[in-house]
């Protein structure tokens, strides 16, 4: 039923009237409100319909207070949300960055293995070229004339200093100089050098050293003692006076002007720098003696020329002897620490002249016909190829002496040292190498040419476990009758074999156990051992 029009009385109340036509407008669903009697509406509505709106306001402000927490929990769940959005956003570009870092690493570690290759192969080659010139400037005959002949000694520059087993040949080895070794000084063989050479002119080999900043001499005293404070006689030729370095510059202590005392020489950058030794330890400051077979004078470079000392005219001086990249030059001691300008002489011997490499074809220069005056020898593709010095500032064609000691016959320098030593005692250079299966020799006949290669002794080789990397072996006189025996620094021993003065070899003997590998103690990386004159 809807709600009815009723007239109202006079006397009514207008705010009733009010009320009611309020009512009207908005309550006019209440049935029961239209049940009443017109009179007594405005009385109900008070009576009862504003506890219900009451009631009402009540749930409207409780719902008002739940939809407030509902927006509250809305935007902390968008939040919430947001951040772990957010989260897999970051944990997505993480495993981007991720797979990103892999590849990184993985090419860093083909890089880093790569250069450890490269890195191995320059150590390779350094060694090879380092083999090649020691083998040369050992096995040259006779070696630098700063000392006498006769029996030669071991010296080694061992990790706590320097140590020697004399002429006599004593078992046990004597530390004579707490110096000059990488626990004794902070010498390192990729640094400093290390020589044996007579600087006081008595016919005693003396200990050199030319360390960080200068050059060191540790006198003989004769009695196999030595001075044991060195003294630095020159602030020069050294890693930190002067920047010379193992890599790229050569230095040698020789007599150059045949004085009986021994001068330094050096292959710089700018050339050849000698400082004369005046005596009494006083050397003199160093001076260009030649603008050629340097760094930067020429060009020169270790891995690609050799460079000797060597007397080509017979008047007792030693002279030059650089093999170019295309030529061999020689330049003449003009007798005062000065040399004349280099010469060619040969084309043949080089890089670009017959494809002669440092790391694959060991030169000499050494006297094969006995007139004083040095000849050129070198193992090549075929074998053994030489030019002989023709006495008049000249040298002879290149012919082919020996068929063997080459690369065709199998020969590696990192596998078989080869030396130009005199094995007969005629003052003529023999040649000798160790192969594979051990020691081979051709001997020379006089005059410049050979008998075939012979196999002379089944040890020192491959074979029988002896490396490069490991293993020095020499070939020197250990007796004093003018013929080189073989000596050689093994794994664990060092062992001799001794020549007959025929180019025959005995049985190897264990000479010391001093010396040898032994574990690393004498490793080539860290220590040196050489063959010197020391009385």
């Amino acid at each position: 039923m809807g709600l009815q029009s009723t007239p109202l009385e006079e006397d009514h109340d207008p705010n009733e009237l009010e009320w009611e036509a309020s009512l009207r407008r908005h309550m006019g669903t209440f049935t029961k409100f239209n049940s009443i009697d017109s009179t007594q509406r405005v009385q109900w509505a008070k009576d009862n319909l504003f506890e219900e709106l009451s009631a009402h306001g009540s749930k409207r402000a409780q719902l008002e207070e739940d939809r407030g927490k509902w927006a509250k929990e809305e935007e902390e769940m968008k939040a919430r949300h947001l951040l772990e959005l957010r989260r897999e956003i970051v944990r997505g570009w993480m495993r981007i960055e991720e797979r990103e870092w892999q590849k990184i690493r993985e090419q860093w570690k083909e890089e880093a293995s790569t250069l450890q290759e490269e890195f191995e192969d320059e150590l390779r080659r350094l060694q090879l070229i380092t083999s090649s010139v020691h083998n040369s400037i050992n096995s040259r005959w006779p070696p630098l004339p700063t000392t006498n002949p006769g029996p030669v000694a071991i010296v080694g520059f061992g990790q706590d200093g320097v140590s020697i087993l004399p002429n006599g040949f004593k078992a046990q080895s004597i530390l004579v100089v707490k110096n000059f070794g990488q626990n004794a000084g902070g010498w390192l063989t990729s640094k400093h050098l290390r020589l044996v050479a007579d600087v006081t002119g008595n016919k005693r080999g003396d200990i050199v050293g030319f360390g960080e900043r200068g050059v060191w001499i540790s006198r003989n005293k004769g009695n196999n003692t030595f001075t044991g404070a060195p003294k630095m006689v020159i602030s020069d030729f050294a890693y930190s006076a002067g920047a010379w370095r193992i890599d790229k510059h050569i230095r040698y202590m020789a007599d150059i002007r045949n004085v009986g005392r021994a001068d330094i020489v050096g292959f710089g950058d700018a050339g050849v720098l000698i400082s004369r030794n005046n005596g009494g330890l006083n050397f003199s400051p160093g001076t260009l003696a030649l603008n050629d077979f340097g760094y930067n004078a020429g060009g020169w470079r270790l891995d690609r020329h050799l460079r000797f000392l060597a007397d080509v005219t017979g008047d007792g001086r030693l002279d030059i002897v650089g093999f170019g990249e295309s030529h061999v030059f020689i330049a003449r001691n003009n007798g005062n620490g000065t040399f004349s300008p280099a010469q060619s002489v040969i084309s043949n011997f080089c890089v670009s002249a017959g494809g002669w490499q440092v790391g694959v074809h060991p030169r000499f220069v050494a006297d094969l016909t006995g007139d004083g005056r040095a000849d050129i020898i070198g193992c090549g593709g075929a074998g053994c190829w030489a030019s002989l010095n023709n006495g008049s500032g000249g040298f002879g064609p290149v012919n082919l002496v020996i068929n063997d000691f080459g690369t065709a016959q199998g020969w590696q320098v990192d596998k078989h040292p080869r030396f130009v030593a005199d094995l007969t005692g005629d003052r003529r250079g023999d040649v000798i190498g160790f192969g594979d299966a051990g020691v081979y020799v051709a001997i020379n006949n006089g005059n410049g040419t050979f008998q075939p290669a012979k196999f002379a002794l089944n040890d020192f080789g491959v074979q029988q476990g002896w490396t490069v990397s490991k293993h020095p072996r020499f070939v020197v006189d250990l007796t004093g009758d003018g013929c080189a025996d073989i000596i050689g620094f093994g794994e664990s021993s060092t062992f001799v074999s001794y020549n007959d003065g025929k180019g025959n070899f005995g049985p190897v003997q264990v000479l010391t156990n001093d010396f040898s590998f032994s574990g690393g103690k004498w490793a080539v990386d860290t220590t040196v051992r050489l063959m010197a004159n020391l009385d």
